[in-house]
């Protein structure tokens, strides 16, 4: 029997140069600081758990830059920032609207869109590289939400944030 799923549409995240050049310059420093501790005077134990906690550290960084895609579902979008995960239900999604917000979020550039979503009650800010491309995907899997230019508005009658 055929399936009426269509395949999840994965979008990698948007990356501001300057933002890539922090990240890494904040890992160099320190991978730099757990070497130079390992070689210090201090106490075996103490340079290993400071080396672990500043490589671990380096390496979270780069996860969060290299870790964050958005994944449209049938039923939802996945947000993925690292080890962090955001579910949003696609029927909840009241709007979609660029912004450039520079609130902490799982997107990697200030070109960024707000998806407010449950009559505004979540949102998340997200940056996904291919823009168009990701709104003409979740709007062909919400036909609720109608796509003028680079937004995304509820059109089935139901209040959009809340208000209405």
């Amino acid at each position: 029997m055929a399936s009426s799923k269509t395949l999840p549409a994965t979008f990698s995240s948007k990356r501001d140069a300057w933002l890539v050049a922090v990240i890494w310059i904040g890992a160099a420093v320190a991978v730099a600081g757990g070497v130079a501790l390992f070689n210090s005077e201090a106490p075996q134990a103490v340079r290993v758990v400071l080396l672990l906690a500043l490589l671990g550290g380096a390496l979270f960084m780069l996860w969060i830059l290299y870790g964050t895609s958005y994944v449209i579902r049938d039923q939802d979008l996945l947000v993925r920032n690292g080890p962090f995960r955001t579910t949003v239900p696609l029927l909840e999604v009241d709007s979609v609207r660029p912004t450039r917000d520079p609130a902490a979020s799982p997107a990697n550039s200030l070109d960024r869109l707000l998806i407010c979503w449950s009559q505004g009650r979540h949102q998340v800010l997200i940056s996904p590289n291919a823009k168009q491309d990701f709104l003409r995907a979740l709007a062909q899997r919400a036909p609720h939400l109608d796509l003028e230019g680079d937004s995304l508005e509820r059109v089935d009658g139901r209040p959009s944030n809340g208000s209405g």
